[in-house]
């Protein structure tokens, strides 16, 4: 699973950097982490951190905005925070004699192809000068992840942007069972999961995280969906020291392991698969054999619906009898896809009074799924 010259993105949720209650820090994780990872570079493979924790430690120092849940309070504690976890990654690491940089993203720059190859640039760079990148969201501006998203899903971006083999999400628990294990006694571990199944396995978990994080096992199983679109593994893992990192990376403890359907996939298609609008196309069976056989673009006179919003340079699905197949970029805005379902090139002019071309999805822009 991990060969030498190898990368693997490791997440961290607030709940085991903090105190429950966020008053404290829990510097016995970030030094036996820190243990781990020096043991893992040692074996010859890259860790990228992501690191949650920055709005717990604002709390921990802003009392007066402790109990405050609006975006803004957030946005101030993380501020406070993120210096200050840091200060804490590099303190731990150095007694390692490792030496970590920070790295603040939004979900708007890895969605940006531009934006995204300068982040993959800037963390493949840090490895190869041996420095251990730590990434965060950039909480002070990020209003839409610290109102639904969390450092989950972040994880799973940041490895498709680089091309991690893998991503370890960090729990309380030893991974995904097949019901709550502190309430059912019954409930046993999944060690296997193939990323096709995680739907009809939502049913077994709830969603809450803990006092201090925004997480739960529902997006860990995003994140895995996520990053298995690109051909990387998820392993969910707890309950074991975090001095023993290094076995949880390498299958050597109990956990979880969520297995791609597909194998790696290059830069571009990842980016395209990681970073879907709401829009969809619906095509037909023809259309949808050419693209899946033959590796064909979608044209117009193969389109039966199109729904959601996009426009022109949005990366839209593709679907056909409920399935996804495929996704890509439109060349077309929502309303004249729309308008021009089931046409034939000679009749796209006359629809619109104007024409890119039969080609609504090109094959050179479009990932198969």
């Amino acid at each position: 699973m991990i060969h030498q010259g190898d990368t693997v993105v490791v997440k961290f949720g607030s709940s085991t950097l903090v105190s429950p209650t966020g008053n404290a820090v829990n510097e016995t994780s970030f030094t036996d982490i820190s243990t781990s990872i020096a043991k893992v570079r040692n074996a010859g493979v890259n860790v990228v951190i992501v690191s949650s924790g920055a709005v717990a430690l604002g709390r921990r120092q802003l009392t007066s905005f402790a109990d405050r849940i609006d975006i803004t309070s957030k946005q101030v504690l993380a501020t406070i925070g993120q210096h200050h976890l840091m200060s804490l990654w590099a303190s731990a690491l150095a007694t390692q004699n490792v030496l970590c940089g920070q790295v603040l993203v939004t979900k708007a720059e890895l969605s940006s192809r531009t934006a995204n190859l300068n982040v993959r640039d800037t963390l493949k760079a840090m490895l190869q000068a041996g420095i251990v990148p730590i990434v965060n969201e950039n909480d002070s501006v990020a209003v839409d992840e610290i109102r639904y998203g969390d450092n989950d899903s972040l994880a799973a971006q940041v490895a498709l942007a680089i091309g991690a083999v893998g991503v370890v999400l960090w729990t309380d628990v030893q991974g995904m069972f097949t019901a709550n294990p502190r309430s059912n006694p019954d409930a046993t571990l999944l060690t296997l999961i193939n990323a096709v199944d995680i739907d009809n396995l939502r049913s077994c978990v709830g969603g809450a995280g803990t006092s201090v994080g925004t997480g739960g096992m529902i997006t860990k199983l995003d994140a895995a969906l996520l990053a298995s679109t690109g051909g990387i593994w998820t392993r969910i893992a707890g309950c074991v020291p975090l001095s023993q990192l290094d076995l949880v990376m390498f299958g050597d403890v109990p956990s979880t392991l969520i297995l791609p359907s597909v194998g790696l996939q290059d830069g571009r298609t990842r980016w395209i698969l990681a970073n879907a609008g709401t829009g969809r196309i619906v095509c037909n069976h023809g259309a949808a054999d050419c693209i899946i056989r033959s590796g064909a673009s979608l044209l117009s006179v193969g389109i039966i619906g199109v729904s959601g919003s996009f426009v022109r340079g949005d990366i839209v699905r593709v679907f056909c009898d409920g399935l996804h197949i495929a996704t890509g970029i439109a060349r077309y805005d929502f309303d004249d896809a729309k308008r021009i379902a089931g046409c034939r090139e000679s009749a796209i002019e006359t629809e619109l009074g104007y024409t890119n071309g039969p080609v609504v999805i090109h094959r050179d822009d479009m990932a198969i799924v």
